[in-house]
């Protein structure tokens, strides 16, 4: 039996095939794709990846910026938290993880709201 959320469902591949769906989302979202205009994408991938393996019980391979800085100067909304953690509940689902494990992820990012959130 898998240890961890990381491990359950197939680490690193099946978290960076969710995080290329979740951003092709977010590049197809009115709301928040000017946030990832002129971003390296494929970069965030493996960030999103890394920091996901990290939260979800995986190796701790991320070596992105802290958040709260790394979001300091985007002057994000709550709204648009909201946005990104809509997609990213799709791009979950549409990999199958379980109803219980996405609202476990999702608290996790949940909890991240305020170091993100500047509106």
């Amino acid at each position: 039996m898998p240890d961890t959320l990381f491990n359950k469902y197939g680490g690193f591949e099946t978290f960076s095939a969710i995080a290329s769906n979740f951003y092709k989302k977010v590049l197809d979202s009115e709301q928040i794709e000017h946030y990832f205009r002129d971003i390296d994408i494929n970069r965030l991938i493996s960030h999103q990846t890394n920091f996901l393996a990290k939260a979800l019980g995986g190796p701790d391979k991320y070596k992105g910026r802290d958040l709260a800085l790394a979001h300091a100067n985007m002057n994000i909304s709550s709204a648009d938290f909201n946005e990104v953690v809509e997609l990213l509940e799709d791009a979950l689902e549409e990999a199958g993880v379980e109803d219980a494990d996405i609202a476990i992820i999702l608290s996790v990012i949940g909890g991240l709201k305020q170091q993100i959130v500047m509106r």
